[in-house]
């Protein structure tokens, strides 16, 4: 299996709707899918189909090629390894305070996709609950959490642990008097 990079195809179709200021509902408009839907493939929280990819590609008027530019490069080592000082932060949803470190992303052999980012909560964080086309874990390194799962909030501290279905709307609440740090890893099928 070929290893896929959805965080390199999210943030190119970003930034090219972004350098041709775009919004969301406009190439929701473009291409008759949701805006809902467009965010999700922008935030790596789904899998894009060909299909989709194409439709994305002709509302920003590029070639598709220019939306996977950069996947599947091959590796001349069985192994990556990300330095702390080399990890890359991640604009994801429109979110305040919610801060994504790339840790890495592969592919297991069952052609699941693997996420993994280290989350820091600033004080006061704030987004609307998302869910994902997949299974999440989350430990929490540091802090003290409320996490909002459907209609439950579940208090979490550090070292406690949650595995859950993405489908489910969710978000982490900092509710400590620091930042929280949560270890985010995402099983996408």
């Amino acid at each position: 299996m070929k290893e896929i990079d959805l965080i390199t195809i999210g943030l190119q179709i970003r930034h090219i709707r972004k350098y041709k200021n775009l919004s969301l509902q406009e190439i929701a408009n473009r291409t008759g899918l949701s805006k809902s839907l467009i965010s999700k493939v922008e935030n790596f929280r789904t899998i894009p189909s060909l299909p989709v990819l194409l439709r994305i590609s002709n509302a920003l008027n590029v070639d598709m090629a220019e939306l996977v530019k950069g996947i599947n490069k091959k590796h001349k080592q069985s192994y990556i390894i990300v330095r702390k000082n080399e990890r890359k932060i991640i604009e994801r949803e429109n979110a305040r305070g919610f801060i994504y470190e790339s840790l890495i992303i592969t592919e297991n052999k069952k052609t699941s996709l693997f996420e993994s980012f280290i989350l820091t909560l600033e004080k006061g964080a704030k987004r609307k609950p998302v869910s994902t086309d997949g299974n999440e874990f989350l430990f929490i390194l540091d802090g003290k959490i409320e996490f909002e799962y459907g209609k439950k909030k579940i208090l979490l501290r550090k070292g406690d642990s949650i595995f859950f279905d993405g489908r489910i709307p969710h978000v982490p609440r900092n509710i400590g008097q620091g930042e929280a740090k949560i270890l985010a890893v995402y099983l996408l099928n």
